[in-house]
């Protein structure tokens, strides 16, 4: 037992001090720890009790190897653009909105906002730059 002890130690160093024990998942904890009772096992004669214990904790860290890798990829996701989201937050409007429904938010968020009835002239800025955005998006999207 004091070898495996002293294993387990040697084990347990190397993980802190390289940095990977943070990483760590519970199932990767789990998954040495039965790793080292199976080992445990084996060193005492009992191969069938130690082989299924060994395969169990490779089943639980996920090192795949009793289950086959996936042939395919993920399908990769096309990334949002957050100046559209933004600007789309800002007038208050869809993602299908249309010409007049940009024109009429932009309207109606600008009289809100003008500098002329006291509001704030970079929130007019803002306000005119996501109608800007906004119809050059649909303009692009309608081109393609």
């Amino acid at each position: 037992m004091t070898p495996l002890l002293i294993f387990g130690g040697a084990i347990l160093a190397w993980l802190i001090l390289s940095g990977k024990a943070k990483a760590m998942t519970p199932n990767q904890w789990l998954a040495l720890v039965v790793a080292l009772i199976g080992a445990n096992f084996l060193r005492g004669g009992s191969w069938i009790m130690g082989g299924a214990m060994l395969a169990g904790a490779a089943f639980l860290s996920g090192w795949r190897i009793l289950i086959p890798v996936r042939d395919k990829e993920e399908p990769k996701r096309k990334p949002r653009n957050f100046e559209l989201d933004r600007a789309r937050s800002l007038l208050g409007v869809s993602d299908d909105a249309g010409f007049l429904e940009i024109n009429a938010a932009w309207k109606e968020r600008l009289a809100e906002h003008h500098p002329d009835n006291g509001g704030d002239e970079q929130l007019a800025k803002m306000i005119n730059r996501a109608r800007d955005i906004l119809l050059e998006d649909l303009e692009a999207s309608s081109r393609r």
